[in-house]
Parts: C-alpha cells; structure tokens; sequence
C-alpha cells in the first residue's frame, strides 16, 4: 500500500518553500539584493535545515501489524483514534481514512487504514506513525 508523499517529495517541499521564502526575507530585512547570493545562501542553509526535519517528521510511512479479528480489531483502532481526535472520513476501495475534525486537521494529516485477512497496514505522518506503533503494537 502506497499512500502520500515519501521522503524526497517531502524533502524537496520543505527545502524549496523556505528556502524561497528565507531568501526574500533576508533580502529584505538586510536590504540585500538577490544578485549578491547572500539571500540565496541563506535560503539554501535554512532550508536544509527545514528539509531535514519535514522529511523526519512528515513524510509518509507505513506499517503493517497482524490481526485476530477485523472486527475486534477495528472496534480497537477506531476507539483510540477518537481519543487521538480523529474520525473517519471515508472507506473506499477497503480503505478507511481518518482524519481530525477541527483545526488541527491542517497540522495532522490522515491516517490510511487497509485491514485485510489476517493483517492491517497503517498509513500516516512519520510522527503519527511512530505513536499508533506504540499504542496499537507493531
């Protein structure tokens, strides 16, 4: 199941907007003009930095996790995920889709849920992952 953005689209997203948006700002607060480079390299060294942790944190991943029962299963996930503030959203093609009801829902992303036979695989932000691993088991 492939879902989202990996880590290089992640990556070159978070490189080039701040890189673009630091390399202005620098330019117009020191009153430098974009034809030294100085706003450039600026650009370039926060937005690596930016890259670096977007695509930590951010990009997408997966993981699959065994299952007794769809059912027990899903009555499981569905009641963390509402503590969590997520809701479902959508089940299409087998796949169920999350998402957070409030403001936030800009800030969290969607988890992705395909449960099968004898398995499901979860799909989310890095660092959304990282938490439903520890509370759903892996």
């Amino acid at each position: 199941m492939e879902f989202g953005p990996g880590i290089a689209v992640t990556f070159l997203y978070y490189f080039t907007s701040t890189a673009v948006v630091l390399a202005f700002v620098v330019s117009q607060a020191l009153g430098i003009s974009v034809s030294t480079g100085i706003p450039q390299q600026f650009g370039a060294i926060g937005g690596l930095l930016a890259g670096i942790l977007g695509a930590y944190f951010n990009r997408t991943v997966s993981f699959t996790v065994p299952i007794k029962g769809q059912k027990q299963f899903l009555n499981r996930l569905e009641s963390t995920l509402n503590e969590m503030g997520y809701e479902q959203i959508s089940n299409e093609e087998g796949i169920r889709t999350y998402e957070r009801s409030s403001w936030s829902k800009w800030f969290s992303g969607r988890i992705f849920v395909q449960v099968e036979a004898e398995q499901a695989t979860i799909a989310s932000r890095a660092i959304t992952v990282r938490s439903l691993k520890q509370i759903v088991g892996s």
